[in-house]
């Protein structure tokens, strides 16, 4: 028998497609599913519920622990980047998940994080049952009104498709970003740590990269092993969509000190800057000598305890890789 779940928040449409190829039963459909996807409303108690997260920026799992761990695996899976951030029992579980009084009992709550390119998944997902404009996910974090009207448009004229893509994103995001002038990175971490935001004075801005300039004034350079002097600075090189964020770091006087490139999930730019998940491993260049990778246990122990999948472990080793190739 399918296992029943119940899916609610701004991933629904595109979870529900996935999940239905995959094999899933969808219990209590709203009637905007049921009418996209010719489901008729069902009863009876799902197994799994799937909510958003607060900041929409994933979602939360409610089950029992072994049908939520089958459900994580098959979204990473499918999602090269979505990230188990925590997973935890002992969860109060939420009223859909209760028939009787008597059956209220603890369960587990997994919390996924998506990275960009899983974002990038589920809008194609999406974008196969209703018309989706790209980063559709993102804009509905950030603009929700925006992207209505936008993909309003979008129905009534599906020609324009590029066009409004660039439109809502430069709207939406870009325009924001540039007229703040301050920039603030959020730097997830994958073991459910808080999140390390990195501020900065907007120094460039592109369509698709921004350069973002900080100032230090004590303590020491991670993995450089050097001191850090008064008047040193970084310049930080943040692309959109790019695995890696780049940091060099120079004096006062603007002399070379090292670089320092931190794999990661696709950067998603946001009006106050970027956000991207930490991959653990580096790649570190220290004045003008040759370039090392470092932290790959680090890594490796995110893969094994399941944190990220094994294609995942891949990509990042690969792109670190391909770095140090490149790096001139």
């Amino acid at each position: 028998m399918a296992t029943r779940l119940k899916i609610r928040g701004i991933y629904t449409t595109a979870l529900t497609k996935l999940l239905l190829d995959s094999g899933y039963e969808i219990a209590d459909p709203s009637a905007e599913i049921q009418e996209r996807f010719g489901l008729r409303l069902t009863r009876g108690l799902p197994k799994i519920l799937i909510q958003d997260r607060e900041d929409l920026q994933g979602i939360h799992i409610y089950g029992e622990a072994e049908p939520v761990s089958l459900l994580v695996r098959l979204l990473q899976g499918r999602l090269l980047d979505a990230v188990l951030l925590e997973f935890e029992t002992g969860e109060a579980p939420p009223e859909e998940l209760i028939r009787e009084p008597q059956e209220a009992q603890d369960l587990t709550r997994a919390r996924l994080e998506f990275g960009g390119a899983s974002k990038q998944v589920l809008d194609e997902i999406r974008s196969s049952v209703i018309p989706t404009l790209a980063s559709h996910h993102r804009i509905r974090i950030i603009h929700p009104k925006k992207l209505e009207r936008a993909e309003k448009e979008l129905s009534g004229s599906p020609g324009r498709k590029r066009e409004l893509e660039e439109e809502i994103f430069l709207e939406a995001i870009l325009l924001p970003m540039r007229k703040s002038g301050q920039v603030r990175l959020e730097h997830i971490k994958p073991l459910g740590k808080p999140i390390r935001p990195r501020e900065g004075v907007l120094w460039k801005a592109g369509e698709k990269k921004i350069l973002i300039k900080r100032f230090f004034s004590q303590g020491r350079y991670d993995g450089l092993a050097l001191p850090i002097e008064e008047g040193d600075y970084s310049l930080t090189e943040v692309q959109e969509g790019a695995w890696y964020v780049k940091h060099a770091y120079y004096s006062a006087a603007g002399k070379p000190k090292g670089e320092y490139y931190n794999i990661n999930t696709p950067v998603e730019f946001y009006p106050y800057g970027a956000r991207y998940v930490d991959l653990e491993v580096d790649v570190i260049r220290r004045g003008k000598e040759e370039p090392f990778i470092v932290d790959c246990d680090a890594l490796a122990i995110l893969s094994r305890a399941g944190r990220i999948s094994v294609d995942l472990e891949k990509m990042a080793i690969d792109v670190a890789e391909k770095l140090i190739k490149n790096i001139k």
